[in-house]
């Protein structure tokens, strides 16, 4: 291969993106938070790639109530500012303002109950009664002051392999790894298995596509040097014999202890402490194992170029993880595990409406001034703006919005204007929707049929109609082109 893969994501994270993407104001000095602009920028690249198929498409662009204006809450607890009545999409696959926040919750989580885990808890286990017993079940209760291990399960993979067809046949052998009386022996009384906790996870090399699982065993049996030797012997024969059943191919040698790996309670605490999306969104570079392997992130970020890995392109790569891993859960979580740990089950969603119940209201944002903050990518500095002006008094969000529409009336009179007038007889020609639409209120309508009937001049520009105007007339020149 004859690029720098590593160097590569690196260009496509770094400041290169975001001072392209800000330079009307590159020379203003502002207090920007870099990792929040470097999210929302992947996020507008994440919708530029998946295109409408996903929610990411209007995450924090799109109103849930169109009769309220957007607005700007802060959270004292964290001291930054959020965004109100926008859709979320709640993705933690393909949405990088999302899935920080939603990866970072579920590590919480995990450390929290390794850690109980670990200092001892209370389990409560009802009594078995015969069939005709009426009243309240009976539960004894247990201390139990346990131990962790990790296992690690994955599967022979080739570069011709699609990444649906990959999962299918690895969950396919999970269920076949944990179901049965038969391997509830071996898990419960062999390993000493209570709960445990999976984690999916995918990553892209010269080999093709690599689905694995990272699975936590929460046991109450403490392993001897021997019976942990043999206990993971029999996984690994038993996990080898999952994956031949479902279609992959029989395993050689000692291909079966890297399929499927067992490890002590050091390298799990390891696991939970690293675990998350914080390193993967900001690292830029690359995890190093036997080859080099790309993560989800990294090829949404080097589709900015689009430049070939392995003979394919980063875009059409990040389309087919976003299809195969669409709906998925990125972790499991045993039967009772919550339960038993007292924590309240959240999911994505919630997780993500949670900044919001603690937050409080700050100022709203006039549609008009909203869509020129995304369609300029300020929406992160806006944020920082308002916490600003929200701390000392200032005004500079009402500032920056002011700068915007200069900006916006600017490019409309010097580059919108001369094109409508000079292709007037091709957009005359051109058919505009038959009704007003979810994105285009009655007033804007109404202006785009008088943009039809009359050639427009600068007294015509209503100033709060511009962002659409823009984005239409893009529309109607493509349009122009086909005719």
């Amino acid at each position: 291969m004859d690029l720098n893969i590593s160097q590569k994501i690196s260009e496509n994270s770094g400041l290169g993106t975001i001072t392209k993407s800000h330079s009307p104001f590159a020379q203003k000095p502002c207090p920007v938070d870099l990792s929040r602009v470097k999210d929302f920028l992947l996020q507008d690249l994440a919708s530029r790639v998946l295109q409408k198929k996903f929610r990411v498409q209007f995450c924090l662009k799109r109103k849930i109530d169109k009769n309220n204006l957007v607005n700007v809450c802060f959270n004292e607890s964290t001291s930054k500012a959020h965004y109100g009545n926008v859709i979320r999409c709640g993705s933690v696959w393909v949405c990088p303002v999302c899935a920080k926040k939603i990866t970072e919750h579920r590590r919480t989580e995990l450390k929290n109950i390794n850690t109980m885990w670990k200092n001892g808890i209370t389990l409560y286990t009802p009594e078995k009664v015969s069939k005709d017993f009426i009243g309240a079940p009976f539960h004894h209760a247990r201390e139990v002051k346990g131990f962790t291990y990790l296992l690690t399960l994955t599967s022979p993979h080739y570069a011709y392999q699609s990444l649906s067809l990959l999962r299918e046949r690895m969950t396919e052998a999970k269920e076949l790894f944990f179901g049965g009386k038969k391997n509830a022996t071996l898990f419960q009384k062999r390993l000493g298995k209570i709960f445990h906790v999976t984690n999916l996870e995918v990553t892209y090399g010269q080999n093709g596509w690599h689905p694995h699982n990272h699975i936590l065993i929460f046991s109450d049996k403490y392993l001897s040097i021997q019976e942990f030797t043999n206990i993971k012997i029999l996984l690994a024969d038993h996990w080898a014999n999952c994956l031949s059943k479902v279609g992959i191919r029989k395993l050689k040698g000692d291909e079966k202890y890297i399929a499927c790996d067992l490890q002590d309670g050091t390298y799990a605490e390891q696991y939970v402490s690293k675990w998350g999306i914080e390193s993967e969104m900001t690292k830029g570079h690359l995890k190093q194992g036997r080859e080099s392997s790309i993560t989800p992130f990294d090829l949404l970020r080097l589709s900015e170029n689009d430049d070939l890995i392995f003979d394919k392109k980063p875009s059409d790569l990040f389309r087919e993880f976003a299809n195969a891993f669409k709906g998925a859960r990125q972790l499991s979580f045993s039967r009772g595990l919550k339960r038993a740990f007292a924590i309240q089950d959240k999911d994505d969603d919630q997780v993500m409406s949670e900044t919001l119940d603690e937050a409080i209201f700050l100022r709203y944002i006039e549609d008009y001034a909203f869509k020129l903050i995304c369609k300029y990518k300020k929406r992160a500095e806006f944020l920082d703006l308002v916490t600003q002006d929200h701390l000392t008094g200032s005004s500079s969000a009402d500032s920056l919005i002011n700068e915007l529409s200069d900006l916006e009336l600017s490019n409309f009179e010097n580059e919108v204007l001369p094109v409508m007038n000079s292709n007037s007889d091709a957009l005359s020609r051109t058919s505009l929707p038959q009704k007003t639409t979810p994105w285009l209120s009655s007033k804007e309508f109404l202006w785009l049929q008088q943009v039809k009937k009359d050639n427009v001049t600068n007294t015509d520009i209503d100033e709060s109609l511009l962002p659409l105007i823009a984005e239409h007339l893009a529309w109607l020149e493509s349009q122009r082109l086909s005719i």
